[in-house]
């Protein structure tokens, strides 16, 4: 089920005006359109779990998933258009206090200025052919002078039962409603399986996955 006015009320608490991706998404973003962060030779790998030192906000990230295809942005080289991916995921989970959660991180170019509005604006095909969508913060995006697009980060507060449905089942398609236009990404099967392993290693990471009995 998709959470309450209370839920949404709590986990934008959590977010703090994003204060959990102030210091650490936008790095990973960076990093991310740079192609500098690479997953570590561990069985289960994680980007990162610390505990801020002022407020005792832990924050864990997996490994970000490039996910559809290549495409060329506005950033021109000797031999054409520089090709960036498509969109990447980063899964996160943030906790303080008695509350925590997980958040999925959408980053996708855009060639034009979007309006990314607080709602229900990301919904995810799942393989079983179920369509689940999910509670979004807004987001202005940044301009990355790399490729000369503006990035935007959908984050997407992920309900624990959603957690486990997307630790089980593979993502087909990601799409993305704008107040203007829709956006889909498709991902290949060798994504799909990806972004379910990304989402199982940090649930093992926080002690949530597997379910214990």
């Amino acid at each position: 089920m998709n959470p309450t006015l209370k839920e949404s009320k709590e986990i934008q608490d959590l977010c703090g005006s994003k204060k959990f991706s102030m210091k650490h998404i936008l790095f990973i973003l960076l990093s991310l359109l740079a192609g500098t962060l690479t997953a570590q030779d561990e069985p289960c790998p994680i980007s990162f779990d610390e505990i801020d030192s002022f407020d005792s906000l832990r924050t864990v990230a997996a490994i970000p998933v490039s996910i559809g295809y290549l495409i060329p942005s506005r950033y021109e080289l000797p031999d054409g258009p520089k090709l960036v991916e498509e969109a990447k995921v980063l899964m996160v989970f943030s906790e303080k206090d008695s509350i925590s959660g997980f958040f999925m991180n959408v980053l996708i170019p855009e060639y034009g200025l979007q309006t990314v509005e607080q709602g229900m604006t990301v919904k995810l095909l799942l393989d079983d052919d179920s369509v689940i969508g999910f509670y979004t913060i807004p987001d202005e995006g940044i301009f990355d002078r790399t490729i000369n697009m503006r990035v935007y980060q959908h984050t997407c507060a992920v309900p624990l039962d959603y957690y486990y449905k997307l630790a089980f089942h593979r993502i087909a398609k990601i799409r993305i409603e704008y107040k203007t236009q829709n956006r889909t990404v498709e991902l290949s099967e060798e994504q799909q399986e990806a972004l379910r392993e990304s989402f199982q290693c940090i649930g093992r990471a926080v002690g949530l996955y597997p379910i214990q009995p």
